[in-house]
């Protein structure tokens, strides 16, 4: 009786303990913040369709009634609370196997606070067996079942795109443009990561792209594809032209209604420096022409 008296009370204890941290995630986010300021929670967040404070809101809920029952049950047995933790246990664990499967199989990256959920639930639904509620296991066998799932057959969509380069070239080892391209990155001495289209090829045809070379841009406000010799080159002159422009610039206006003159300058304001491979025509409407060009799969010489 001790023993199922102590596991009941850590029960609570970590319910309780959850609902407050995902509580505090949720005020965070509320501000622009988060407990997790990995680079893998950030591209986990991109994948969920409502935003990853909806996530965070139903772990909350879900921690909260469990807490709030266990409460209960501390107090006097009742079957109905009983039976309802443990349905909750079992849905969360075998939630946490896709979430986990997800990460680990299809974007290669982990979310180390969805880590964190997972192992709270986990380390719940021990305690409960140990308290004599065996039909918790069912929940752990659902969730083996559903990471083995998610380990023998992918979803199709590719893995995430590489975020960890500002430049990224996706390339192809029959492609002599590809060759081509990269010999005068190296030249210009720009750093790129060299990436085989192979790797990403369902995750770009997504965005509409077949072809290689395809320089990706990852800039911190801005990230744009670039597909052809061409484009590249464009861009590359572009940056070029916009680099030998003095950072700051002065001008002098007339302030109205005073006759005193007023210098001014567009520090902290920025510029745009306007970019169109296509020689200023708008690629949108008026694409380049395919060359400089490859096929993914398809050799060209």
């Amino acid at each position: 009786m001790k023993g199922k008296h102590l596991s009941a009370q850590l029960f609570f204890a970590v319910s309780a303990l959850s609902t407050l941290t995902l509580l505090i995630e949720v005020v965070l986010q509320l501000f622009g913040k988060s407990i997790c300021a990995t680079e893998g929670c950030k591209v986990v967040a991109q994948f969920t369709r409502f935003g990853d404070l909806t996530m965070v809101l139903l772990g909350l809920a879900t921690f909260a009634v469990i807490a709030v029952l266990a409460a209960r049950e501390m107090r006097s047995v009742n079957v109905r609370s009983e039976q309802a933790i443990n349905f909750l246990l079992v849905v969360s664990l075998a939630g946490e196997g896709f979430f986990v499967g997800y990460q680990l199989f299809r974007l290669d990256v982990v979310c180390v606070f969805c880590l964190g959920v997972f192992g709270t639930f986990v380390v719940l639904g021990g305690l409960r067996i140990l308290s004599g509620q065996r039909e918790v296991i069912a929940g752990f066998g659902a969730l083996l079942a559903v990471l083995g799932l998610f380990y023998l057959i992918l979803p199709a969509g590719g893995t995430a795109l590489p975020r960890d380069a500002k430049y990224i070239l996706f390339y192809s080892a029959d492609c002599k443009y590809c060759t081509e391209i990269s010999k005068e990155l190296d030249e210009k001495k720009i750093e790129v990561r060299h990436v085989e289209i192979q790797e990403y090829a369902a995750m770009l045809k997504n965005l509409g792209i077949e072809h290689v070379p395809t320089l990706m841009v990852n800039g911190p406000q801005e990230k744009f594809f670039l597909t052809g010799t061409e484009a590249i080159r464009r861009y590359l002159l572009t940056c070029e032209q916009a680099q030998s422009i003095p950072q700051k610039q002065r001008a002098f206006r007339i302030a109205p209604q005073s006759g005193k003159t007023q210098e001014t300058s567009d520090q902290g304001t920025g510029s745009l420096v306007p970019f169109s491979p296509g020689g200023g025509s708008n690629l949108i409407f008026n694409p380049l022409p395919d060359s400089g060009i490859c096929k993914e799969d398809v050799k060209c010489d």
